[in-house]
C-alpha cells in the first residue's frame, strides 16, 4: 500500500467495500448532484483493480475527501487521467485537496507516467487558480459543452464547457513574468465585448463568484470566455498561469512555442 501522511491526515488507496461506499456519498455532498447518479461502488472497485486508482483522504476515522484516475491515452501520448478529486466542504481551504493531487501525482510517477491530465471549468475562477497556479498545470484544449447540461447544483442551467489541465511530471512549468492585461472588466461583473490578440503573452480578467445565482450572467461569461479561450488557442496560446485580485483573477496566456510544449 502506497499511502501517506499529510499534515497528520492519512491519504492511501481505497481498500473496501465501505471506503467505496463513503466515497460514493462524499460524490453526492461536494457536488450536490441532482439527476446524474455519481461513480458507482462496483466502477470504482473496477477502476482501482485494474490500473487506476482510487484514493482516499482521513481525518482521523473519518474519510474527508477522494480522487480517481485511470489510464488514459490520445493514441499519442499515454498519461493518468483524473476523472474526479474533491473535499468535503468543511475541509476545503486547509490543503487538503492540494495534498491529495501532490499524492496523486507521486503514484502517477511511481506508475511510469510522465504526464497527469484531467478537466476543470474555467469559468470558475478560485478552481483556475488552484488547477493552473498551485497544482502546476499548463491549461489547453477547450471542449464546449463537453457533458452536456448537467443536473448538479453548480451547473445546472449552463452548458458544461470544460478545459483540459496537462500536469508535466517530468520538468518544471514556466509561468508567466511579463504579460499585457488585454481585457478588463469595466461593468463589473459583466463581461467584456472584445480584446485583441497582442505580444507573445497576455491576459484576461474574470470575476471571482459565477455561481448559480444569476444563471443569464453566467451564460454570457460563458459564452465570452469560450469565444477567447477558442480564439486564443487557434493561435497557439496556452494558459499557464493564474494571478488573484481583489474581486477577480487575470487568465494568463503565452504562446505555446515559449513554454516549449
Amino acid at each position: 500500500m502506497d499511502g501517506c501522511i499529510f499534515n497528520k491526515m492519512e491519504i492511501r488507496r481505497a481498500e473496501s467495500v465501505e471506503e467505496y461506499k463513503v466515497v460514493e456519498s462524499i460524490q453526492r455532498d461536494i457536488w450536490g448532484m441532482v439527476e446524474e447518479p455519481p461513480v458507482p461502488l462496483p466502477i470504482l472497485v473496477a477502476i482501482n483493480s485494474n490500473g487506476g486508482l482510487v484514493e482516499i483522504s482521513k481525518d482521523g476515522n473519518k474519510i474527508v475527501g477522494f480522487s480517481l484516475a485511470f489510464p488514459g491515452t490520445n493514441g499519442k501520448y499515454r498519461y493518468l487521467y483524473s476523472h474526479m478529486a474533491g473535499v468535503l466542504q468543511e475541509y476545503r481551504n486547509k490543503n487538503v485537496g492540494y495534498n491529495i493531487k501532490m499524492h496523486q501525482f507521486e503514484q502517477a510517477r511511481k506508475m511510469g507516467y510522465t504526464e497527469v491530465r484531467w478537466t476543470f471549468d474555467p469559468m470558475k475562477a478560485r478552481n483556475t487558480f488552484f488547477n493552473v497556479s498551485k497544482l502546476g498545470a499548463y491549461a489547453y484544449d477547450y471542449k464546449i459543452n463537453y457533458y452536456g447540461i448537467m443536473g448538479s447544483k453548480e451547473n445546472q442551467g449552463v452548458e458544461s464547457d470544460r478545459i483540459e489541465a496537462h500536469k508535466f511530471l517530468d520538468r518544471e512549468k514556466i509561468s508567466a513574468s511579463n504579460f499585457e492585461i488585454v481585457a478588463r472588466i469595466t461593468d463589473f461583473p459583466r463581461p467584456w465585448q472584445d480584446f485583441r490578440i497582442r505580444g507573445e503573452s497576455l491576459a484576461v480578467e474574470v470575476p471571482n463568484d459565477l455561481g448559480s445565482n444569476d444563471i443569464e450572467l453566467a451564460r454570457s461569461w460563458r459564452i465570452t470566455l469560450r469565444r477567447a479561450i477558442t480564439l486564443l488557442e487557434e493561435n497557439e496560446f496556452v494558459m499557464n498561469d493564474v494571478v488573484k485580485e481583489d474581486r477577480s483573477v487575470l487568465m494568463i496566456f503565452t504562446l505555446r512555442k515559449k513554454l516549449g510544449i
